[in-house]
């Protein structure tokens, strides 16, 4: 994954992905009940988990939602991204590529990627270099966006496909099998599309948006 498809101009200015009415920091900040949504779901699957990777942390928007009951610390692709980071949340954060190693010498019990898995041209060795970064029983928990049927490929078209790194958009089930192939078995996986967060396979399919919960076995 090159650094340089996401650095300032990824996330500001106007050949940025994002508007600049729609910025990066105003949705991330406008996105805050989704991210309490994900902190309430790790800590419930989490008992004596202390410390927490957010990779592909960003600004650091949902480190500062964790701090206060985890150990944290970041890691993302981007320099500039980094920096602010680490003014925001006041944590170690270091810039990383995944997909060749995750650039802090210890382990952690929780390792988190929001949005990360769908811009990786090679997501299996994403997902070895994070079950090698977790201690024993520790928890891989990740958003992506999902391609199962043609009503979730629409909805993907309507809210997420002008992203053009994203790279790696595949079904709900096809997802699942990867991770489980690398070492995790499956504790949850959400259709997080909408504020009412449901398990039903059916939204899950449909609705080409989840958050997974798993455990490295």
């Amino acid at each position: 994954m090159s650094s340089s498809k996401f650095e300032k101009t990824y996330f500001e200015g106007d050949e940025s992905h994002f508007s600049k009415i729609w910025s990066y920091d105003l949705q991330a900040r406008l996105n805050f009940w989704r991210a309490l949504k994900y902190r309430k779901f790790i800590r419930y699957y989490s008992t004596h988990h202390k410390t927490l990777l957010d990779i592909g942390c960003a600004y650091g928007h949902f480190l500062e939602k964790l701090k206060k009951y985890y150990d944290v610390y970041g890691m993302d692709v981007s320099n500039y991204a980094i920096k602010i980071a680490c003014n925001r949340v006041q944590c170690q954060c270091k810039q990383g590529d995944l997909e060749i190693e995750i650039p802090f010498n210890q382990k952690f019990d929780i390792v988190t990627a929001i949005s990360v898995l769908e811009h990786l041209s090679n997501p299996e060795k994403a997902i070895k270099n994070i079950r090698n970064a977790l201690n024993n029983e520790g928890l891989f928990c990740f958003e992506i966006p999902t391609i199962s049927n043609k009503r979730s490929e629409f909805i993907y078209n309507l809210f997420f496909a002008k992203d053009e790194t994203h790279v790696f958009i595949r079904s709900a089930d096809e997802i699942n099998n990867l991770v489980q192939s690398w070492g995790f078995k499956k504790l949850a996986i959400f259709c997080s599309f909408f504020p009412i967060f449901t398990k039903q396979k059916n939204w899950v399919d449909n609705f080409s948006f989840i958050f997974g919960v798993y455990q490295k076995i």
